[in-house]
């Protein structure tokens, strides 16, 4: 005689051909646990991708800084200086190395001298407002040309680092803290043309301030 199976056993027995059950339910399982786990990486992405939105919102098309994420404070600062009236022979362009402002051929030094000529203090009045807001460090590198000669200063190396620190001393007066300015003389090691012509070694005499960005502060 077979075994008697009471009714409340046989509520739960299961058709030996229904037992793919088990399976399917192990699957959907998984793809919930799949999808909870897609879903909170997915969160996660668009919150960074907030974050980046918001440092750069403020940027226009086009901006030098929008994509390495720098802050919209050098964007906003390179246009306030392209807006102010300078000599000609002051240069300012944007790039990923920051806002660079250059002061060429004799607007900053007469040749082989470090005396900060009336025009440079004019436009480092001028910038003054604009660059004094920030809290970018300041580079400022002197350039010399071959042609340079001080009787003080025996080598264009060391007349290169005075006439960046002569610029440097004269920022401090204005405000500017001194440990957002670092000096850096390159002598006439970095030539921007040929010096094959007076005015050439002119444009190669130069001094130049960096704002550099924010990610390369101390």
């Amino acid at each position: 005689m077979g075994q008697m199976i009471d009714e409340e056993e046989c509520e739960v027995c299961i058709p030996f051909d229904q037992e793919w059950i088990f399976t399917y339910g192990d699957l959907v399982t998984l793809l919930l646990c799949f999808f909870i786990l897609l879903f909170s990486m997915c969160r996660t992405d668009v919150e960074k991708s907030k974050q980046i939105s918001d440092s750069i919102k403020s940027l226009p098309p086009g901006s030098p800084f929008i994509f390495n994420g720098q802050s919209s404070n050098l964007d906003k600062a390179s246009k306030d200086l392209e807006q102010l009236e300078v000599p000609d022979d002051v240069s300012i362009n944007a790039s990923k190395k920051g806002v660079e402002v250059t002061f060429s051929k004799t607007v900053a030094f007469d040749q082989g001298s470090i005396k900060l000529s009336k025009k440079a203090e004019d436009t480092l009045n001028k910038m003054l407002p604009i660059i004094g807001q920030l809290q970018n460090i300041i580079e400022i590198s002197g350039h010399t040309d071959e042609s340079d000669s001080n009787k003080k200063y025996p080598s264009n190396w060391e007349l290169s680092v005075a006439r960046a620190s002569v610029i440097a001393s004269y920022l401090e007066t204005k405000k500017i803290p001194s440990d957002r300015i670092q000096v850096v003389g390159y002598g006439d090691s970095r030539p921007r043309f040929n010096p094959d012509t007076a005015y050439k070694r002119n444009l190669n005499r130069r001094v130049q301030i960096l704002l550099l960005p924010e990610d390369m502060n101390r």
